[in-house]
């Protein structure tokens, strides 16, 4: 695929953008990612150490905590797991735990993955404050617990339970074993565990792309890429709603509007960027560290949450149309010489030694 030179150049600045105003500052090298920060997700918040060990108990963590971030924004999901008490959390988040109350439960539907995403209805009763069901709805059920303490998305409770159930005893220790021996390209073992954990229910291909490309992009610097070199995540992308709305407008409404369609037309765009000549360290491709620019630049309410002043005032040089603050302000209000957006031109950024990547603060 040969993309237009305005999507590319759009791409290189918007790449630029990042590594100049986010990369190592807001998120990646140096920075403990939010999924391991208990200051933003509480009791959630993983052991990087642990990560690093390709501990299971801790990777059960990370999928769990990474797989309640859909259809709100990142920012209330994170006050939402910050303010869970430890024992709510732990009936969540820990792979032990959730064996003793699946094995202790009473109810039928649990007794396998399949059934358990099939027939358990549990879900919120917005009128009564509560989580019910009509298998057993009298019974005092983790599932139930965890659908009342997220708060939120009816039955998204049901995810730690599916997950443990998919993924049983040996954990994702397990899977990862399969998917190396089941392929010699580390790509293909990375599509694999996608497909594979896309199937937990209410994870999907968005979520499950999220989870394993955090543990297989080592040039993201975000937490701990524990399943690289086995696994290479760099070619699979997500396609969050910021993302999508980029892509839809450098495609103009031509082809599908699928999100596979959407996925492979982005990863031929972000394979033309040579990120090499853009950042010190970097490879030369890596459609993942692309689509994570794309998505920090697009998402209004993580900048603010940084405390990025284009919400006060976008700047004269605003790398791309697509920036969610454009509009906001009269061109009259806009500022040139704005200190956060350094410039587009400058020597490329130089990234810390890979040991360097763990995402520990100093």
């Amino acid at each position: 695929m040969i993309t237009r030179r305005p999507v590319r150049d759009d791409l290189e600045r918007i790449v630029a953008w990042y590594l100049a105003t986010a990369f190592g500052r807001w998120e990646g090298p140096g920075v403990r990612p939010y999924y391991a920060d208990p200051a933003r997700v509480g009791r959630f918040a993983v052991d990087l150490d642990a990560v690093a060990a390709r501990d299971p108990d801790a990777l059960f963590q990370v999928l769990v905590t990474l797989a309640a971030y859909q259809s709100r924004r990142d920012v209330d999901i994170m006050a939402i797991q910050r303010a869970m008490p430890a024992r709510k959390a732990a009936a969540m988040t820990s792979s032990r735990r959730l064996q003793v109350l699946v094995e202790n439960s009473p109810c039928r539907n649990l007794r396998d993955a399949s059934t358990f995403d099939r027939a358990c209805d549990v879900r919120r009763d917005f009128a009564r404050n509560r989580a019910t069901c009509d298998t057993r709805p009298r019974t005092a059920c983790h599932v139930k617990d965890a659908t009342s303490a997220i708060g939120r998305m009816g039955d998204l409770g049901k995810t730690p339970t599916s997950a443990w159930l998919h993924l049983g005893p040996s954990g994702l220790a397990r899977w990862f074993a399969d998917a190396c021996a089941a392929d010699r390209d580390p790509h293909a073992r990375a599509v694999a565990m996608v497909q594979r954990v896309a199937a937990i229910y209410r994870i999907g291909v968005k979520l499950a792309s999220m989870f394993v490309s955090a543990l297989s992009v080592p040039e993201l610097g975000i937490g701990v890429a524990a399943w690289s070199p086995e696994l290479d995540g760099s070619r699979i992308i997500v396609v969050d709603t910021n993302v999508g709305h980029a892509i839809r407008s450098w495609r103009r409404g031509r082809g599908a509007d699928t999100y596979a369609a959407h996925a492979r037309w982005f990863v031929a765009a972000a394979n033309e960027i040579n990120l090499s000549l853009l950042g010190a360290g970097l490879p030369r491709s890596s459609p993942r560290f692309v689509q994570q620019a794309v998505y920090v630049f697009r998402s209004r309410s993580n900048r603010i949450a940084h405390g990025d002043t284009c919400a006060d005032a976008p700047c004269v040089g605003c790398p791309s149309p697509l920036c969610p603050f454009r509009g906001t302000w009269a061109a009259s209000e806009i500022r040139p010489d704005r200190a956060n957006h350094r410039r587009m031109d400058r020597e490329p950024s130089s990234l810390p030694p890979r040991d360097a990547t763990r995402g520990r603060q100093s």
